[in-house]
This record gives C-alpha cells, sequence and structure tokens, in this order.
C-alpha cells in the first residue's frame, strides 16, 4: 500500500489534575501531535510525537516542523509493505528529533500490521496482550504524596512511582509518608529525573535502605551525561539503578553497558525514535544481561499502545510504567489500549487498534 499523505493533528489536552516533577515543573495539559498517515485506499495509520524539550530538545514547533518538513518527504510515495527501508528513510532524514521521528515510525509500524490484518504486538512476536503498569505520584508534599498514593492503591494499583529530586531530607520525608501510608506489600519505585548529586544520591538511597522502605529501584539520580556518577551510586547501594535521561539511543545503551553504570535500561519510544529504537536497545540490554523498564510521558492511546506491544513482544522488558492515558482529562483518540485499574489491555484490531482522531481540539 502507497503512502500519499502525512497529515499532523495538533491538540492541547487538558490533565485530570496538575502533573508536578523536577524536570517538568508543574503543567495541567498536554501537548499532543499526531501523525496520520494517508493511504492510497483512502484508509490512514497513526503515529503520535512528543516533544521533551529537557530530554530530547524538541519543543511542539520543532516537532511539527521536521514533521511537515523532511519527515514528511521520506514516507510519502514509498510502499508500507517496505518497512525497513522506510524507516531507514526516516532515521536519515533528519539529526535527532526522536520524538518526531517516533510519531511516522509509530504510523509505519500501525500501516504494516494493518497489511498483515494482525495486532501489532503479534506482528511483533507477542503471545498476549495484557500487563500491569505502575502509576506515577506527582511530586508534592510529603501528606499530598501519602494521600494520593493511598488512592491509587485502592484503586488497585500495587506499583507506585514516586517522583522525587529535591533536597534529599524533604525527598526521604515523602517516601516514609508514602511507604506509611500504603504499607509494606506495595512497590515504591523513586525518579529524581537528574534532580540530585552522585554523592545526594547514595546519602538519599542509603538512608531509605537504613530505614527500612523497601524501594524496588531508583531512576536516574544525577545528570544524564553523568555516567561515572551513575556507577558510583550503582555501586554503593543496594538498589537497583535505572538509567533513563542516559539513554536515548542503542549507542547510549553501550555506553552504559560498557560503564556498568545501571541495572536496569529505561526505554520510551519516543526519545529512541520509535519503536525500532527501542526493540534494538532492548537486545542490547538482553546482551548484556540486564534487563528494561519500558516508560513514558504525557502520551495518548497511539504511543501507548506501541510501546505495549513491545512488552508484549520482548521478554527482557520486566517493569511497566505506561499511565500516560490515565492522565488525560479526556483522549482525543478513538480506540487503542484500555485500562481496568492497573491492567492494561491492547486491542485485537489491526495495527494499534486505533479508528481515529477527534476533529477538534480540546481544552
Amino acid at each position: 500500500m502507497r503512502i500519499t499523505d502525512l497529515v499532523v493533528h495538533h491538540r492541547q489536552v487538558p490533565l485530570r489534575m496538575p502533573y508536578s516533577s523536577v524536570i517538568r515543573g508543574t503543567v495541567d495539559e498536554a501537548h499532543v501531535t499526531l501523525v496520520e498517515l494517508v493511504l492510497e485506499d483512502g484508509s490512514s495509520a497513526w503515529g503520535e510525537a512528543v516533544s521533551m524539550p529537557a530530554v530530547t530538545g524538541e519543543t511542539p514547533g520543532s516537532v511539527v516542523a521536521a514533521l511537515n518538513g523532511p519527515l514528511r518527504a521520506a514516507v510519502v510515495g514509498r510502499r508500507t509493505e517496505n518497512l525497513e527501508e522506510t524507516c531507514d528513510r526516516v532515521e536519515r532524514s533528519i539529526l535527532g528529533n526522536g520524538g518526531a521521528k517516533a510519531g511516522v515510525e509509530i504510523a509505519l509500524h500501525d500501516a504494516f500490521a494493518r497489511g498483515l490484518g494482525t495486532p501489532l504486538y503479534r506482528a511483533l512476536g507477542g503471545g498476549h496482550g495484557t500487563m500491569e503498569t505502575s502509576i506515577t505520584v506527582g511530586l508534592g508534599t510529603p501528606d499530598e504524596m501519602a494521600l494520593r498514593a493511598t488512592e491509587l492503591v485502592k484503586d488497585g494499583f500495587t506499583a507506585l512511582k514516586l517522583k522525587v529530586g529535591h533536597a534529599i531530607a524533604h525527598d526521604v520525608r515523602r517516601v516514609e509518608a508514602v511507604r506509611e501510608a500504603v504499607g509494606p506489600d506495595i512497590r515504591l519505585r523513586l525518579d529524581a529525573n537528574q534532580g540530585w548529586s552522585a554523592k545526594e544520591s547514595v546519602r538519599a538511597v542509603q538512608l531509605l535502605e537504613d530505614r527500612g522502605a523497601d524501594i524496588e529501584l531508583i531512576e536516574q539520580p544525577v545528570a544524564a551525561r553523568d555516567l561515572r556518577g551513575l556507577r558510583f551510586v550503582r555501586e554503593r547501594v543496594a538498589t537497583p539503578v535505572v538509567a533513563d535521561e542516559s539513554v536515548l539511543t542503542p549507542q547510549d545503551a553501550l555506553e552504559v553497558v560498557r560503564q556498568e553504570a545501571a541495572d536496569i535500561l529505561s526505554i520510551k519510544v519516543q526519545k529512541s525514535g520509535g519503536v525500532r529504537g527501542v526493540l534494538r536497545i532492548i537486545s542490547i540490554a538482553e546482551a548484556a544481561g540486564l534487563t528494561c523498564m519500558i516508560g513514558c510521558s504525557l502520551e495518548t492511546e497511539i504511543s501507548i499502545t506501541a510501546a505495549a506491544s513491545v512488552v508484549a513482544a520482548r521478554t527482557a522488558v520486566t517493569h511497566v510504567d505506561l499511565d500516560a492515558p490515565l492522565w488525560l482529562g479526556a483522549s482525543p483518540v478513538r480506540g487503542g489500549v484500555s485500562y481496568r485499574g492497573p491492567v492494561l489491555e491492547l486491542p485485537e484490531a489491526p495495527g494499534l487498534g486505533v479508528d481515529g482522531v477527534l476533529p477538534e481540539p480540546l481544552g
């Protein structure tokens, strides 16, 4: 099937509640850029591009410019069955711009799986389409975070990711308040979003370990490029260390492995240019004897369906953090993944199972 056009749909989607982290600050809406590949039979395939200025250097404006310029030129006129060749063209068409590339690359995978008449997760080799996700508790006071954590546990969530990364004394109190509120059986993951120095990271994690907070992992405690600092932390704490912002590309993953800087690699389809990027990083992790956690930014069901399809297909992804649609006040997408509490269910329809997007901006 030939691609006849690429159409960009931008939406500003209000969140159910403000989302706070060290890297983002506080936001109350998501900027959503949806990518439609129009096919010669009049049908469409769908992708999504997310701007993460502090991670990939992209803004909503730059994403749209890349999509309407070099990325559109890379795919219009190409055939959807030539997936690898067309993805190579996308990768070579512009330097960086991982989120914009992901938007096109996800749509290409959607079109390819639709052509096979099978869900994307099955096209990638997956056998079942259900999994359990953690959910984020945004940065706040200890009492605010404990209250939110309690509400989420009542909703059935058994794994919570707590945003930290401020002064470590305050962060330790935040974690202890949540642990006291939810009890010993809930898994707590910490995400510092590069907010601590290496020595602060060691002190904070060791304090929590000594006080029995029982933390499952600590994600990106130090600056993205500080792999020596990340290794310094890993060598001095018992809690597994996750590299997130340090790993955008397969080359980044190789360097993390070479420096023995992390126990787990955090992958995102948006920071790694799409499905192929995360699959390559997973292969590197497998070869090195590491596991992966798959995460997200503020994304819709389109990008999350692509990410969850990878989880269904690769056993090395042992931690799932794909809660983004639960933050959206209303989705601009028809179809894709659905949720039953913490259980994420992939659609059995071909491709991503997305029927289209709402015609008017939200908010």
